[in-house]
């Protein structure tokens, strides 16, 4: 149907672009809410079987007790991403407790500074760092989309062992 005046738009076009906004905004909506409850299972997985063995097994690399934080508003506010990529976190988080406690030297040099590890995913790189402060190492990541921002073990017990 052609329009009547100058400007004036079709009234099916509209109604057209209303149907087709209002089906893109809610295959969005529905993505969200699916991806939603899937982080929340992984990260309930997550929660319940990986990250008790993985604090099992600093406990035993380390000889003592070290609690593992994890902030996982900022792990599930992007996507699964985040989420899947701690198992490579958990593995150079691992890796870095064993090169420092290699020792009894190491392991009581570390016992004596740390006592908690605080994970943190960021969407910002230039919030990515870490720290030891209070007994409590804290590791922020940037894991969300496309990119991956981490620290290898290496760069972690480089860190730690300059404090100790």
């Amino acid at each position: 149907m052609p329009a009547l005046f100058s400007g004036e738009t079709n009234c099916v076009d509209i109604h057209s672009n209303r149907l087709r906004i209002n089906l893109i905004f809610y295959n969005q909506l529905l993505k969200k809410i699916i991806m939603g409850l899937a982080e929340k299972r992984l990260a309930e997985e997550i929660k319940t079987d990986k990250l008790p063995a993985f604090e099992s097994k600093l406990n035993e690399k380390a000889g003592y007790p070290i609690k593992v934080n994890i902030d996982w508003a900022t792990f599930t506010a992007f996507d699964q991403y985040p989420l899947s990529r701690l198992d490579i976190v958990f593995d150079d988080i691992e890796g870095f407790v064993k090169k420092i406690c290699q020792d009894d030297m190491g392991k009581e040099a570390l016992k004596d500074k740390m006592a908690t590890i605080h994970l943190t995913n960021t969407d910002q790189r230039d919030d990515v760092k870490m720290e030891l402060k209070d007994n409590i190492l804290s590791l922020n990541f940037q894991l969300a989309g496309d990119t991956f921002s981490s620290f290898t073990d290496s760069q972690i017990a480089a860190y730690v062992e300059k404090q100790l």
